[in-house]
C-alpha cells in the first residue's frame, strides 16, 4: 500500500472520498484476498539460505542489462513457509526499537503508534508517530539515538534516496480533526539541521513525494479537491505547478518518472507513467496503481487498482518500460499484505499478516523468491499491537 495515501487517510479529517477526488485512489474495496491472485497461482519457493548481506538475492552491478524474468508472474505469498534472510537495510520498527542498519534506539511507550520512519543522514531519522492515538501525527528528530526537536501536526515526511535531506509538511486542523485550507511545507538538510520553510494558503492535504538535493516534489489538494503536483526549490519563494502529473500517485526518487491517476471509477484506476520533463506518457495501466519509483529500477511497485478494507490483496513489480506485470504477489485467502516499500531497485518489503501473526518478507521480482526479513511474530493490526513497521 502507498504510505503517503495510507498516513493521509490517518492524519487529516476530511473525508475519505474528498481526499480520493483530489489526490489518491478511489476508496473502494479492494477484491478478496482469493479473487486477487487470479486463481491458479503456484506458492513462491523459499530463498534457500540466509545471507550476511542485505539480501539472499544480489543486486544487480550498475550498468549490467536487466536480465528477463523467468517462470509463472502470479505467485502467492505464504509467510509460514519463508527462510530467515538478512534484516531489512531500510529504516524499520521492530516492537519499539528503531533500527538502522548498525544504529538503533528505541522509542518510549508515551510516543504512541508509529507511522512512518524516514533514514536521515548518517544515523538519524526522523519518527512520524501519534503520542495520543487520535490521528494526529507529531513528527520526532533523532540522531544518533538521541532525541531532537518534535513537530505537531505533520501530515508527510519523506527523505533523500540517499538520506542526505529531507522534507516534511505541516497540516494544521480544526478541533474535530478537519483540515485547515493552509500548510507549511519545510526542506531539512540532515547533516546540519538548517530548515527552510514555504507557507501555502488556500491549499490542504499536502503530500511530499520525493526529494533530492534542494529539490521538493510535493502535492496539494484546492478547496474544490483538485490535486497539483509542485516542485519547490528550497529557498524559493513560491513553488512552480507541474502539468505533466495533474494526480500523481509517486514521483521518481531521482525525479524523472512521475505516476498520474488518469481515471477512477467505482471499480478502480487507471494510472499512467509519465516523464516528467517532456510529459511524455510511458504507460498506462488499468490493472495496478503505481505506488513507488526508485531511481535505478527496471519496475515501478504497485498495488491493486481497487483499494478499501483492511490491507491490499496484493503488490506487484511493474516493467517500468511496459506496464506489464514483472511479478505479481497475492495474499491468498491466508495473508493481508499491510504496506510496502522497495528496500534497493531489485528487492521489496512487504509487511504483511497471517494467522494472527506479523512479519516483514523481502521478494525479488527478478527471481519470484521471497525470504523473510524480519521473522513472524505475534500481533496484528487490527490487534492494535502490530510488531512491526517499515520506513524508508
Amino acid at each position: 500500500m502507498n504510505r503517503s495515501i495510507k498516513l493521509a487517510g490517518l492524519v487529516t479529517g476530511v473525508s475519505v472520498a474528498a481526499v480520493v477526488a483530489g489526490a489518491l485512489v478511489a476508496a473502494q474495496q479492494t477484491p478478496t484476498l482469493a479473487a486477487a491472485s487470479g486463481g491458479g497461482v503456484i506458492p513462491i519457493d523459499s530463498v534457500s539460505s540466509p545471507a550476511p548481506t542485505s539480501s539472499t538475492t544480489p543486486s544487480r552491478p550498475p550498468g549490467t542489462p536487466p536480465t528477463a524474468p523467468s517462470g509463472p508472474v502470479k505467485l502467492t505469498l505464504d509467510l509460514t513457509k519463508l527462510k530467515q534472510g538478512a534484516a531489512p537495510t531500510t529504516a524499520y520498527v521492530a516492537d519499539r526499537t528503531v533500527r538502522l542498519g548498525q544504529i538503533e534506539f528505541t522509542l518510549p511507550a508515551s510516543d504512541g503508534p508509529v507511522w512512518d520512519v524516514a533514514r536521515a543522514g548518517t544515523g538519524g531519522a526522523l519518527v512520524l508517530h501519534s503520542p495520543k492515538d487520535d490521528g494526529r501525527a507529531v513528527l520526532t528528530t533523532w540522531s544518533g539515538g538521541s532525541r531532537g526537536e518534535t513537530v505537531n501536526d505533520v501530515s508527510s515526511v519523506r527523505s533523500a534516496a540517499d538520506h542526505s535531506t529531507s522534507a516534511y509538511a505541516v497540516q494544521p486542523t480544526t478541533a474535530d480533526g478537519t483540515e485547515l485550507p493552509r500548510f507549511t511545507l519545510t526542506w531539512r538538510d540532515d547533516a546540519s539541521g538548517e530548515k527552510m520553510s514555504l507557507q501555502r494558503s488556500g491549499e490542504h492535504g499536502p503530500i511530499v513525494h520525493a526529494v533530492q538535493g534542494s529539490e521538493v516534489y510535493f502535492s496539494a489538494l484546492s478547496k474544490t479537491s483538485k490535486q497539483t503536483l509542485y516542485r519547490w526549490t528550497a529557498g524559493d519563494a513560491a513553488p512552480r505547478p507541474i502539468s505533466a502529473a495533474p494526480t500523481p500517485s509517486a514521483v521518481s526518487s531521482d525525479l524523472v518518472l512521475a505516476a498520474s491517476i488518469v481515471s477512477q471509477a467505482n471499480d478502480g484506476s487507471c494510472t499512467a507513467l509519465v516523464e516528467l520533463a517532456s510529459a511524455k506518457k510511458r504507460w498506462q495501466t488499468c490493472d495496478y496503481a503505481v505506488d513507488e519509483l526508485r531511481s535505478g529500477s527496471d519496475f515501478a511497485l504497485g498495488g491493486p487498482a481497487y483499494r478499501d478494507g483492511y490491507g491490499d490483496g496484493l503488490f506487484a513489480a511493474l516493467d517500468l518500460k511496459t506496464g506489464k506485470a514483472v511479478r505479481e504477489w497475492s495474499g491468498g485467502s491466508a495473508v493481508a499484505i499491510i504496506s510496502t516499500v522497495m528496500e534497493d531497485a531489485d528487492h521489496v518489503l512487504v509487511l504483511a499478516e497471517q494467522g494472527g501473526k506479523t512479519a516483514i518478507a523481502r521478494c525479488a521480482p527478478k527471481t519470484g523468491t521471497c525470504e523473510l526479513a524480519a521473522p513472524l511474530k505475534k500481533g496484528t493490526g487490527d490487534e492494535n499491537n502490530r510488531p512491526y513497521q517499515l520506513g524508508h
